[in-house]
């Protein structure tokens, strides 16, 4: 079986007036950050920015560190914010029943669907002006077998039948309306995480008043309190701190310009 074409080249070149996180370049952008390869990405190991790559892979790996240092059991993961699941899939690697991928966005949800179900996928990337080029990802059994995923607001999470043992919020902090509201579901009542169970959060930090009013953004420059203070300012009522890194990323636009980010990540184990 051949793998699905998941963004085809006339695809980023098209005007898009779409829902947020929805257009083709971004998602190409996501895809290959989630899922390319150091020479997917660089053309070549050496590059300055080669270290951060594999951003996904390294929040997976930090969370499983957590939890065997902590003794936690972790059987179901939940990410939120999951865009197209390649935090998700790292999790379904070691996570020992179901990992949920949640996301506001409907069509990065069919992508990482799209990949779970054909193991991966093919997809274009931006080179330079009218210039794109192919790429070609897998997604291994292991990592996929216990995975699903389906379209929610971070706001609003759906309340099944158990909590989960772990939690993450990848990159999404910033970028949801009311941030303090979505850190209350799980300081508030143990329906989505569990007592003993996981929360990571990892966010750059990177308000902006298209997302959230200023109102609502973690911290204050009144009081010179930063979003890093902020944060542990709200959950050390519910949580213990297990750890504290800063993890680089990279988001590629093209050959020549890279977005890097440096998220604050903290894990944190409910009381």
């Amino acid at each position: 079986m051949f793998p699905p074409a998941l963004l085809k080249g006339d695809e980023l070149y098209e005007h898009e007036a779409s829902a947020p996180y929805d257009a083709s370049r971004d998602l190409s952008k996501y895809l290959l950050m989630h899922y390319g390869s150091l020479e997917d990405v660089f053309h070549q190991s050496g590059h300055p920015l080669a270290m951060a790559h594999g951003y996904c892979q390294r929040l997976s790996d930090l969370l499983r560190s957590c939890a065997q240092r902590t003794g936690t059991s972790v059987a179901r993961a939940l990410d939120v914010g999951c865009s197209v699941g390649g935090v998700t899939h790292a999790l379904g690697a070691w996570v020992t029943d179901q990992v949920v991928g949640v996301d506001i966005s409907r069509r990065s949800v069919e992508i990482a669907q799209a990949l779970t179900h054909h193991g991966g996928g093919t997809f274009s990337v931006i080179e330079q002006g009218p210039f794109h080029r192919e790429v070609s990802i897998l997604v291994e059994p292991g990592d996929r077998a216990r995975v699903a995923f389906e379209v929610g607001d971070a706001n609003a999470l759906r309340v099944g039948e158990q909590p989960f043992d772990a939690v993450v919020l990848s990159n999404v902090l910033d970028r949801v309306a009311r941030p303090a509201a979505c850190l209350e579901q799980f300081t508030g009542s143990t329906a989505i995480l569990r007592t003993g169970g996981l929360l990571m959060v990892a966010c750059p930090w990177s308000w902006y008043p298209e997302y959230s009013h200023p109102d609502e953004w973690l911290g204050s420059a009144a009081t010179g309190t930063p979003s890093e203070t902020a944060l542990k300012a709200l959950l050390a009522g519910h949580f213990d701190l297990v750890a504290e890194v800063d993890e680089p990323g990279v988001l590629r636009q093209n050959p020549r310009e890279y977005d890097y980010f440096e998220s604050h990540v903290t894990v944190w184990r409910k009381r």
